[in-house]
Formats: C-alpha cells, structure tokens, sequence
C-alpha cells in the first residue's frame, strides 16, 4: 500500500507526543504530533441508516447489535473517550489502559514508543477538544477526519489534523489505523483483517 508520513502520535493517534513519523496505512500515530493547525474543519456528517421492513407496513429500525455512528455528536464523543484513554494510558505507562482503546499491534507500539512524551498535567476527558467529519459510518467501521487539540495537558500548540479509521472489536470502537490527510487510502482499513493483538 502507498507509504504516507502520519503525523499521528496522537491523533495517530495523533497529536501530542513529538514528531511526525513515516507510516504507511496500517501503522499508528504515535501519541499525537505537535502540530499547530489553525483551519478546523466543518462538522459534516455522511451516515448510513438501518432500515427494515415489517409485514404490513414499513417501520425504520436500528438493529440491537448495528452500532452505525448516525451524528459527528456521537462521533465525538466515541473519539473523545478512545483519545482520553490513549493519553491516560501514556501518561501512566499504562499497557493495559492502552489495550483498551486501539485493536491492531502498531497502534499498540506507537503508544508503548510514547511512554516517555511530555505532558503538563494529567490527561482529562474535558480537556480534549475535537472538530470532527464524518467520513464513512457503518455498523462495524467508522471513519472521520478532524482535528484534536489537547494543548491544557500537553502543552501549548499540540493540534493536529487527521485521519481516524475505528472498527467495532470486542463489544467497543477502537483505533485501528490513522493518516495524516483527508484523501489518503483508507478506504481498504475497513474491510482489512484485524489480527488478535499479542498477549500482555
């Protein structure tokens, strides 16, 4: 697959942590690039509803195990959590924390490689601002693009733009894969085979 510079160290989860990294579309940000961005993007939202038809008349249906993302309200708030456990799982040299939020070895890597990254105080959910975009939104896969800023608990200037790529593993979203653009290759992240992530 086409080889792109991720800044992801967090929001490759991309933001925050240093420094972009050369990834291609499975590898992880790290725990966030320092970036400063000043265009935020406008919240826009492309879903797919769940739709089912019944006997005599047709009735709209969300099915008990669809998880379909259907606002950038939910978005955000499924990206705010999976975020605040990231950096609460770094700041904490927390293994464990991290395995929580992310579903793929390199996301885990890229976390494990940030233990040491800077922060000013501890990681709060409050703290972590995003202006998101939905990208594509179905029961298993949901992907935005937006930007993160977390500068109360890393430092002035930890802003960063980028593409998010969750997937529904083991009853919760979790980070998958991250780009540093809005048109780079993610399409195939959807459909690409997870495998289990190492044991602790």
């Amino acid at each position: 697959m086409r080889r792109v510079i991720a800044a992801l160290v967090v929001v490759g989860l991309a933001i925050g942590v240093a420094v972009f990294w050369p990834r291609s579309s499975d590898d992880p940000p790290e725990a966030m690039a320092e970036t400063t961005t000043t265009t935020p993007t406008t919240s826009t939202s492309s879903t797919v509803a769940s739709t089912s038809t019944t006997g005599g008349g047709a009735s709209t249906t969300a099915a008990a195990d669809d998880h379909t993302v259907e606002t950038v309200e939910e978005a955000e708030a499924i990206l705010r959590e999976l975020w605040f456990g990231w950096f609460e799982g770094i700041y904490n040299e927390d293994e464990d924390r991290i395995r929580e939020v992310v579903a793929t070895t390199q996301m885990l890597e890229a976390a494990r490689n940030a233990f040491d990254a800077p922060f000013e105080s501890e990681p709060r959910l409050g703290a972590i601002q995003l202006d998101l975009e939905i990208l594509y939104t179905d029961r298993d896969c949901l992907v935005t693009w937006g930007t993160i800023d977390v500068s109360e608990f890393r430092g002035e200037g930890t802003v960063s733009q980028s593409v998010q790529v969750l997937r529904w593993v083991d009853e919760s979203w979790r980070f998958t894969t991250s780009w540093m653009h809005r048109d780079d290759l993610w399409e195939a992240d959807c459909e690409a085979d997870l495998s289990p992530l190492p044991p602790p």
